[in-house]
């Protein structure tokens, strides 16, 4: 004759979930014996546990590393737009002295062109003199 509900003694049920003799005692029957079923049920429910307590772990160790991603963000959104603020006045100083390196060409310019000025007005200074001595030899030795 087959035993109705399958069963275990205590001391198998207890190395079988690994709890002490004691506690496997309280899941015993009326005959003394702990029946599969109730194995069965306590494997589940310590399977469940731990693999609640694995994903409350990894729910853990997921959070923190989503702090120090978003600190993370945030230092780099920090330092992105300091480098763009750097950027613009880096942009805005290259515009400045590249509008005085156009002013600076142009004075240059207007330098040069007053020196050619100097010459010419020298030259023709020159060449007036040398023709007004000219004139001035022409009129002694006329006389």
């Amino acid at each position: 004759m087959t035993d109705p509900a399958p069963s275990v003694s205590v001391e198998e049920a207890a190395h079988f979930l690994q709890i002490p003799e004691d506690e496997a005692r309280g899941l015993a029957g009326a005959g003394g014996r702990v029946p599969l079923e109730a194995v069965r049920d306590r494997l589940g429910a310590d399977v469940v546990a731990m693999e609640l307590a694995r994903a409350r772990e990894e729910v853990g160790r997921l959070s923190g590393q989503l702090k120090e991603v978003r600190a993370s963000n945030a230092r780099l959104q920090k330092e992105i737009r300091a480098s763009t603020d750097e950027r613009r006045r880096l942009t805005d100083e290259v515009l400045d002295l590249r509008a005085a390196a156009e002013e600076r060409l142009m004075l240059m310019e207007r330098v040069e062109q007053m020196a050619r000025l100097e010459r010419d007005l020298e030259e023709s200074t020159s060449e007036l003199n040398r023709l007004r001595n000219r004139r001035l030899l022409g009129r002694f030795l006329n006389r």
